[in-house]
């Protein structure tokens, strides 16, 4: 398992990367299957499944960088692109059927591993200027994380963030945005830091399935997160897997000095083999509140609980592993999403 980039490494990657646009003409060469463009829309449309291969661009050739000019990315019904979407400017990539309208990475395990690529520069969706707002569509089994905006705003509403490879190493992080940024009415099935509470982010409406190596709230690897603000409502988390090294905490804190506030409005939490609070470090604290909960774990805690934790959940800071003060009985818990 990798260690997170801490701020100063994050800071020089997002420097140090060159942010060059491709143009459309170099998209079509590079798309081995048909899109459509609509120069009135400013919109890209997938018409057919492919793969994107900038073959002067080595092992990040599977990149489109979209040029600002490009203001919509469409990805027809029955449409799976084999490529990632990075950008400079505003934009929204969307499609037009979620669970048919995919962009995918790979099968193979450890991707980037194996290449010795840092997962967080080859994320499926990246943004590196304006906003990126992600739409009704399937991000499945990324070569790096799935949303990576930093201090950029992303927005992602009505997606599936799946990865089905099963294993270790895959790096697939599910959403880190900036201030600003929000979840809404979205399922992931990753097995990495899902949500990442590094900013002021907002999530609603949203699953998380607790696979091998998911930790569904990430309050981070480096002093960066100091000052975030997670707040979430109507929260679903099911499943049996999770983190080891970290208790399979639900909310894992895991480098670094900060102070980091989540507060969840509505949830049903449960996982037979899970925690709810992991803190590996004395210099992390969490603040926050836990309400209109039903909340069943295998225990508060697993081995790690150095940091302070002035988290109350149903009106208290007992910790215990079940608690019921769900005023609604409207989170039902399925493996439909």
């Amino acid at each position: 398992m990798r260690l997170k980039p801490a701020i100063v490494v994050c800071v020089v990657c997002f420097a140090a990367v060159s942010v060059l646009s491709q143009s459309l003409e170099q998209l079509r060469s590079a798309y081995s299957g048909k899109l459509a463009w609509d120069k009135a829309a400013a919109t890209v449309r997938f018409t057919e499944s492919g793969a994107i291969n900038f073959t002067n661009a080595g092992a990040k050739s599977f990149i489109w960088q979209i040029p600002p000019e490009v203001k919509q990315v469409r990805i027809a019904r029955g449409v799976t692109v084999n490529g990632a979407f990075h950008s400079k400017a505003s934009v929204t990539i969307a499609g037009e059927d979620r669970k048919t309208s995919i962009v995918f990475g790979t099968d193979e395990r450890s991707w980037a591993d194996q290449r010795q690529l840092e997962a967080y520069e080859i994320c499926t969706f990246q943004n590196f200027g304006g906003v990126m707002t992600i739409s009704n569509l399937t991000s499945l089994n990324p070569r790096g994380f799935h949303v990576r905006g930093w201090s950029q705003v992303v927005h992602a509403a009505s997606c599936d963030f799946i990865d089905n490879r099963g294993g270790w190493g895959n790096h697939s992080d599910g959403f880190e945005g900036g201030d600003g940024s929000t979840v809404d009415h979205c399922y992931f099935e990753s097995g990495d830091d899902i949500i990442k509470v590094y900013f002021k982010i907002t999530v609603t409406d949203t699953t998380i399935k607790m696979i091998r190596n998911s930790v569904p709230i990430q309050l981070g690897w480096g002093n960066y997160s100091d000052g975030a603000v997670g707040t979430f409502k109507d929260l679903t988390i099911f499943g049996d897997g999770g983190r080891p090294s970290e208790g399979n905490a639900i909310i894992s804190g895991r480098r670094g000095r900060y102070t980091v506030t989540v507060n969840i409005d509505g949830c049903r939490i449960e996982n037979p083999n899970g925690t709810l609070v992991s803190l590996r470090e004395s210099t992390m604290t969490l603040r926050g509140a836990i309400t209109n909960a039903y909340i069943k774990l295998k225990s508060y805690a697993g081995e790690f609980q150095q940091g302070r934790n002035l988290l109350t959940v149903c009106g208290t800071r007992e910790r215990k592993a079940f608690y019921n003060c769900l005023e609604s009985q409207g989170y039902g818990l399925s493996n439909e999403h």
